[in-house]
């Protein structure tokens, strides 16, 4: 390739990507569009409700599923129409049980959505063959004997996440109040899911999100704990016709072996890189980092909390801590990466902020601030997730 084709190339305008935040303070999915150094609001929409928080996307039929959390009120699905704008078009809103916190697409054409319940200490599967026809199919609701090891916090079943595991045929979801993390066996023939194990965690540690990683013929299942501030490493094996069998290979506090991190501090969310060489993790209510401010009329820095990147070890699963960097600002509650993992987007949930950070991919590292954007309009609960539309 000439160096006047290269530099032909590296002059043209990057293209336009949509992300997609939802927030708390001001009832809304907003979309942005991600264009340079450059983000900006496209639209907003109210169809989620009042606490619209996790999402999930159907990219291939361009199906957008919000979960409304309705602490204040009541809870719903909304599946939306997504277009290359970033405008949204309302398909359904579904009322659910109460406080859904996590979604995740499964079955043959991605035609169920499997839904963790917070509050209700329930797990519910729907069906989202029609988006405009949104169904329940099943529902399975958990119960504790006795409170758990943080009774302020485990005094029920506490279900926070659902993810589909690399085989597509079985559902992990964290419950952070029973110490657990539960397993469904997935099949296209059956109208829901089957609870078929659970994994037990390390008491009082809480499992809020866990993420699968493929070393080549090996699997790797990270937990992150929330009560514990720490991550928990499995292996998995796969048997035919059983559920798979994991083994706890480490538990290492949220910032790497040694570390230790304030009162008050919450783990938040974890993320495998797309070519499953990187863990990267989110923590809550540190403010250990001074950042430059990105508003000119305050002071000339503000506080951050961290992001930690860990590598992973592609014999063992362990992880090895290479980098602390800054999520934004305060309460990174949600964040996610481009299918390329060259860029993060960070949602500041106490700073009504959505960062997008640049990643350089070799190193697993994150970079300078590309852009950011103001999402939300009070003191508190703005931003809490935001997704990359691809």
């Amino acid at each position: 390739m000439s160096k006047k084709l290269i530099a032909f190339l590296l002059a043209l305008p990057a293209s336009a990507e949509i992300i997609y935040a939802t927030s708390y303070n001001d009832h809304t999915v907003t979309s942005l569009k991600l264009e340079g150094s450059s983000l900006t609001r496209v639209s907003q929409n109210l169809d989620c409700g009042s606490e619209p928080t996790w999402l999930t996307l159907d990219k291939s039929k361009s199906v957008l599923y919000c979960l409304n959390e309705g602490w204040g009120g009541s809870s719903s699905i909304t599946s939306y129409r997504t277009s290359a704008s970033g405008t949204l078009e309302t398909l359904d809103v579904l009322s659910v049980l109460k406080s859904p916190v996590a979604s995740t697409l499964f079955g043959a054409n991605n035609t169920k959505l499997a839904v963790a319940h917070y509050d209700t200490s329930a797990f519910t599967t729907f069906s989202v063959a029609d988006p405009t026809n949104l169904s329940l199919l099943g529902q399975q609701t958990y119960q504790l004997t006795a409170p758990g090891t943080v009774p302020e916090r485990q005094d029920a079943p506490h279900l926070h996440d659902a993810i589909l595991d690399p085989s597509k045929k079985f559902i992990l979801v964290p419950d952070l109040g029973a110490d657990l993390i539960r397993v469904f066996q997935v099949d296209d023939s059956a109208a829901a899911a089957t609870a078929v194990t659970s994994i037990p965690t390390i008491a009082g540690s809480g499992p809020r999100h866990v993420a699968f990683a493929k070393a080549g013929r090996k699997t790797f299942l990270y937990s992150f704990n929330e009560l514990s501030n720490t991550i928990s490493g499995y292996s998995v094996t796969y048997k035919r016709d059983a559920a798979p069998e994991f083994a706890r290979i480490f538990n290492i506090p949220s910032g790497g072996p040694g570390t230790t991190v304030p009162a008050g501090t919450k783990a938040a969310e974890i993320e495998v890189s797309p070519d499953q060489r990187f863990v990267i993790v989110s923590s809550r209510g540190e403010n250990s980092l001074d950042i430059q401010n990105f508003d000119a009329d305050g002071p000339s820095t503000i506080k951050s909390d961290p992001l930690h990147t860990f590598a992973i070890n592609q014999q063992t699963g362990a992880l090895k801590h290479v980098q602390t960097a800054p999520a934004g600002g305060r309460n990174p509650r949600g964040f996610s990466l481009n299918k390329a993992g060259t860029k993060l987007v960070s949602a500041l949930q106490d700073d009504n902020r959505v960062v997008v950070y640049e990643r350089d991919v070799r190193s697993g590292k994150l970079g300078k601030v590309l852009a950011y954007a103001t999402v939300g309009n009070g003191p508190n609960n703005g931003p809490n997730y935001a997704l990359f539309d691809e």
